[in-house]
């Protein structure tokens, strides 16, 4: 990938002087308590997964980094993007902090900060290229919220592309169920469009359980490798019927054990649903 890795080239070591050690504990012990960032199992074992990812740097600025920006998959200085990749930190860039050998801390700037020369698209872990434009997903945004789904930008790193969550079961069937849609603000257009119709697979898939009024089975007891299979093969139909060409065999290559136990039939139904969701049939580069 041109010397670009998925961390950075030099390890940044804290080191512990003067009472230093305890400071940095309350520090974040105090951010974890009032943030409950790891509250749970799965965010816990999200937190070990990216120190593991990480090994070129101290798991301590690995855990400052993923408390900052979850995701990130590639961090260097001014100086590293500038003498390295030719690339420089974008205007009103935001940089992170990690903590510096001998002294008190160092700015690191995440890729989808930088810009200048041109990375490989393997760089990026969910490239997709076509003509869909911000203001295409500002008006899906505005539809879907008429249909009680509501999307949120959230700032991420390349690695975390978006999720969806309940956030209200109706207790009627005649009411649907409210959803929030995150969708990652740093990714460029084609890649928010894809996670999108990704993230709507997974409701109308029935992974987040039944919603009667939209006549979605509760399916939430697969394994969560069919449910990625089921998610991204909808994403993966709905976008190149409507001119994006995403990466999904790459995304796909983790779950290819899990293809046989694919639901077609609910996949199919699920990629129709979403076209009509978001008017697809007009075309999405409108």
């Amino acid at each position: 990938m041109n010397g670009l890795e998925s961390e950075p080239q030099a390890p940044f070591v804290a080191k512990d002087s003067d009472g230093k050690d305890e400071f940095q504990r309350a520090i974040i012990d105090q951010l974890i308590a009032d943030t409950e960032l790891y509250s749970t199992a799965e965010r816990q074992q999200e937190l070990l997964d990216f120190v593991v990812r990480f090994r070129r740097m101290a798991p301590f600025n690995a855990m400052l980094l993923h408390i900052q920006r979850p995701g990130v998959s590639y961090v260097a200085s001014v100086r590293d993007w500038r003498e390295h990749f030719e690339r420089k930190p974008k205007q009103d860039a935001r940089p992170l902090l990690i903590m510096r050998p001998f002294g008190p801390v160092d700015l690191v700037y995440d890729v989808q900060d930088t810009e200048g020369r041109p990375l490989p698209e393997s760089a990026f872990a969910f490239p997709a290229t076509g003509a869909v434009t911000d203001q295409w997903l500002t008006d899906a945004s505005t539809r879907l919220a008429r249909l009680d789904i509501h999307c949120a930008s959230v700032d991420k790193g390349d690695l975390q592309a978006g999720y969806v969550q309940v956030t209200k079961r109706r207790d009627s069937k005649l009411l649907r169920h409210v959803y929030r849609l995150a969708l990652n603000r740093n990714h460029r257009a084609p890649t928010r469009f894809v996670t999108l119709a990704h993230e709507l697979g997974h409701l109308l898939l029935g992974h987040l359980g039944d919603d009667p009024k939209r006549q979605v089975r509760d399916r939430s007891a697969k394994s969560q490798e069919v449910k990625e299979v089921e998610a991204e093969t909808v994403a993966y139909l709905v976008a190149r019927r409507h001119g994006v060409n995403p990466r999904s065999e790459s995304y796909l290559q983790a779950y290819r054990g899990s293809f046989a136990d694919m639901d077609v039939w609910a996949v199919m139904k699920a990629a129709g649903e979403i076209e009509r969701m978001l008017r697809l049939s007009l075309s999405a580069r409108s």
